[in-house]
């Protein structure tokens, strides 16, 4: 999906990528799981809050909340895995049922440099590897 095509991120199930974790190397640890998982929640689009409209790639989190993937990665590990790693895809469509219409983006301040990785990030690559391989991985189905 190009950067023309975007519009505000929403809460519906058919604008969000599900992306498998399967390949990545901690992922036995998140239980229960189903045969694809575990699991991340993907969407790009605009901050509905943002004026300057600037593009961005947000995560949903359990507390049914986004977050933009530069705040993501700078979150602790254990964090990461506890609030946005899904096992089951039933887990995913039973929070997204209850979502509100109106989105909520955690803003947590204004988005600085990535720090340099003193070591590699293995939950990074495999949500990079499960978004592009994921069946909408260009985008919303509409």
């Amino acid at each position: 999906m190009s950067d023309l095509d975007l519009r505000n991120i929403t809460n519906n199930f058919q604008d969000v990528r599900l992306g498998s974790l399967a390949s990545w190397r901690d992922a036995a640890l998140i239980q229960p799981q189903d045969h694809g998982g575990p699991y991340v929640v993907m969407q790009r689009g605009f901050d509905p809050q943002d004026p300057k409209c600037r593009p961005d790639e947000f995560i949903l989190g359990r507390g049914g909340k986004w977050l933009s993937l530069s705040h993501f990665y700078r979150l602790p590990k254990t964090e990461r895995r506890a609030e946005f790693v899904f096992g089951t895809a039933a887990e995913v469509m039973t929070l997204m049922h209850g979502l509100p219409p109106k989105v909520e983006v955690l803003r947590p301040g204004t988005p600085e440099a990535p720090a340099a990785e003193t070591e590699p990030d293995d939950l990074r690559a495999a949500i990079e590897a499960g978004v592009r391989t994921s069946p909408n991985a260009s985008g919303s189905s509409r």
